[in-house]
């Protein structure tokens, strides 16, 4: 003989988190022991556990679960970043000083170049083959 609506022999037992039934007393006993423990719960414990029970309330919670892991790895990676952003900041003071030190020194190099170049003398490669020749200076004898 089957269970179900239409048989004689009918489940009695009911929904066990059915709203109009009142507090829960739930019994735990191991199979081998005499060790027992008995609980009593509420009616607002019976209805959230039979609001638990839904999949769309599992969903929500799996849901607000992995936004809220979400949100604590990116909050624990904040002083992580805020050393980095730090030791950048510090490479670029380093950079700008580094970057106005050769600016100066190519001033320098350019001025010492300009220096010791000799102007170009108006006419004094007419004729010959190479103006970029340096003229012949004579050796002195030692005084």
């Amino acid at each position: 003989m089957g269970i179900g609506p239409g048989t004689a022999e009918r489940n009695e037992h009911g929904d066990v988190f059915a709203r109009d039934m009142g507090a829960m007393i739930v019994h735990v006993q191991r199979e081998s022991g005499l060790a027992h423990r008995t609980f009593v719960l509420s009616e607002w414990q019976v209805n959230a556990l039979r609001i638990a029970r839904h999949r769309g309330v599992r969903v929500a919670i799996a849901v607000v679960l992995l936004s809220w892991g979400y949100l604590a790895i990116e909050a624990a990676r904040v002083p992580l970043l805020t050393t980095r952003i730090a030791r950048m900041e510090q490479d670029a003071l380093r950079l700008d000083t580094l970057q106005q030190a050769l600016t100066e020194l190519q001033a320098r190099y350019e001025q010492v170049q300009a220096m010791l170049s000799r102007p170009a003398v108006a006419g004094a490669g007419v004729g010959r083959q190479d103006s970029t020749a340096l003229p012949k200076v004579r050796a002195r004898a030692p005084q």
